[in-house]
């Protein structure tokens, strides 16, 4: 995880960028969401490393845990939504945020199924679904530090689009590489 990050950091380099206006209302919002993020990146990498250990198994603390910090994210994204000046948005909204997302993110999914490729997990496809999970929570930090504070509906869901994708990329592409 610790090349991962800055992978998916000089990655979006390449992306143009703008700060975030921290003195805005809704900072508060954005910073509890890229806190969560935080915490369900490491915690859903971590799970994903575990279960690739052959003979372990994930705890209903993990699974309870991911779900939690999923849907924490998902409900303080919505009330950023709804606290903003605009919050159904412009369709074309967050293509920025899916390609900077993408941008960030695959680098950060190769180096992740690169390391898990050392393990040859007996479940790939669970194992790669919560890696890419991680994966798209560690971009949201990323695209937390250049995105508007103020939220609209479009950008959310293209965050999860983007999210979706990678989880699916990771699963589809590493599965061949790290199942024994």
């Amino acid at each position: 995880m610790l090349a991962a990050l800055p992978c998916g950091f000089s990655a979006s380099l390449a992306i143009h960028r703008h700060g975030s206006d921290w003195s805005n209302p809704g900072a508060l919002w954005a910073g509890l969401a890229i806190f969560i993020s935080l915490c369900l990146g490491l915690l859903a990498i971590t799970t994903a490393f575990t279960l690739s250990i052959a003979g372990r198994r994930i705890t209903q603390w993990h699974w309870w845990s991911l779900t939690a910090l999923s849907v924490a994210w998902l409900v303080v994204n919505l009330i950023d939504v709804t606290a903003s000046n605009e919050p159904w948005g412009e369709f074309g909204d967050g293509i920025y945020c899916y390609s900077f997302m993408m941008l960030a993110g695959l680098p950060m999914m190769v180096v992740i199924v690169s390391a898990l490729r050392r393990t040859r997990a007996l479940h790939p496809a669970s194992c790669l679904a919560i890696a890419g999970l991680g994966v798209a929570a560690l971009t949201q930090i990323l695209l937390g530090f250049c995105h508007p504070v103020a939220g609209d509906l479009m950008d959310l869901l293209m965050h999860l689009a983007a999210a979706a994708t990678l989880v699916a990329i990771g699963v589809l592409a590493g599965r061949r590489w790290i199942a024994i």
